[in-house]
């Protein structure tokens, strides 16, 4: 009889660690895709994470982490699969929802987009990425006036000049097309040259375009440097024309930045919509 509880209370043991190793497990291929994720080393981050959703299915977190690899990728309806995977788990988590909102903007279902950056920031008020995310989606279905005052918003939330930079980039022409040409004028007051923006300098030469101390030619020099480029400076330029009165010249330059394989950028998608305006 002892030695038969002794085999039992083994068991009992045994099937108690087998789920916290798996967990374990998982938390280790996780913590190992997050090191690719940020390192840019898609293919494996993508399998680590499905490696940690495989050993445990219960956390939202590798449902994400999946969901936003597979977004580089641009296969945007598995990652969409995989937002609604974490928010079964979590259904009101402000991060699953900045993520997806910004993944529909990339695909143009901006009514999604919306739903779910407002629904974000309704509950967590202090995250770049939502109002980021929530303003362009306003700018891209017109509504200036919202989208700038959600820009000051993502201003507020901003951890760098490039932060700032990439809200003051879009906040500005929506300030001019909802009327406040006060505002937006007051705003170019901040833009200087000297500005620390790394991989937002695209965003800093519109202002500087807008402030007239960078000239077209120079802007226009910068779209070869890169298929983003060419969709993000495009995008500048043909606004800087269009806001200025010149269609045919701006309609010009949102065609070039269309020309781009990067469809899914934002600079592509807002051009897309100018010239859908136009016609």
């Amino acid at each position: 009889m002892q030695l038969l509880i002794a085999v039992l209370a083994s068991l009992v043991l045994q099937a108690g660690a087998q789920p916290t190793q798996a967990a374990a497990d998982a938390k280790k291929a996780f913590d190992e895709a997050a090191a690719y994720f940020q390192k840019n080393e898609n293919e494996p981050a993508l399998a680590a994470y499905e490696k940690a959703i495989a050993l445990d299915p219960t956390r939202p977190e590798y449902f994400v982490g999946k969901g936003r690899t597979l977004a580089r990728f641009r296969r945007y309806d598995e990652a969409f699969a995989a937002y609604g995977q974490a928010l079964t788990l979590a259904p009101n988590d402000p991060m699953t929802l900045r993520y997806r909102g910004h993944n529909y903007i990339n695909v143009r279902k901006l009514d999604l987009a919306l739903a779910d950056l407002t629904k974000a920031e309704s509950m967590k008020k202090d995250d770049f990425g939502i109002y980021y995310h929530l303003a362009l989606a306003y700018y891209l279905t017109g509504d200036y006036a919202k989208a700038a005052q959600a820009y000051d918003g993502c201003v507020r939330t901003s951890a760098s000049d490039g932060d700032r930079v990439s809200c003051w980039a879009w906040q500005y022409p929506s300030l001019r097309r909802a009327g406040r040409t006060a505002d937006a004028e007051t705003l170019l007051e901040k833009i200087t040259p000297k500005l620390e923006v790394g991989e937002n300098q695209a965003y800093l030469d519109r202002l500087l375009l807008f402030k007239g101390v960078k000239s077209e030619e120079e802007v226009a020099a910068t779209m070869g440097a890169s298929a983003l480029n060419q969709s993000t400076a495009g995008y500048g330029l043909g606004l800087w024309h269009l806001l200025n009165g010149r269609p045919d010249k701006a309609k010009e330059y949102f065609e070039k930045a269309t020309k781009s394989d990067t469809w899914q950028a934002f600079g592509y998608i807002a051009a897309e919509m100018e010239l859908k305006k136009m016609k």
